[in-house]
């Protein structure tokens, strides 16, 4: 079996702590509603949600954290939860992500 390097470890790391960070912000969501929010609004929920041992292994911006939620986004999916990425109609076009249970 061939070993695993370090920084593969640190990304699953990374990986499964958004991926749990976003199942217990979306497990505070009734039924039926959805949380909506801009990557800053996420990030700011998932540092609440988690440990501070945890949320010292997030991503540092919001488009960092953008990257690792595209890569456990059909994770969060398999498990019923919707994930929607888009933009505002107003002027400043705000990208924003929604989850729905």
């Amino acid at each position: 079996m061939a070993s695993r390097s370090k920084t593969n470890v640190q990304v699953n790391s990374v990986e499964s702590v958004v991926f749990n960070g976003v199942m217990s912000v979306v497990s505070g969501v009734r039924k039926g509603r959805s949380w909506t929010g801009t990557m800053t609004d996420l990030q700011s929920a998932l540092v609440s949600q988690l440990s501070r041992k945890e949320s010292s292994v997030l991503p540092g911006s919001p488009s960092a954290l953008r990257v690792v939620l595209n890569r456990v986004v059909n994770r969060l999916r398999n498990r019923s939860v919707s994930v929607k990425f888009g933009r505002t109609t107003d002027h400043t076009r705000t990208r924003y992500v929604r989850f729905a249970r």
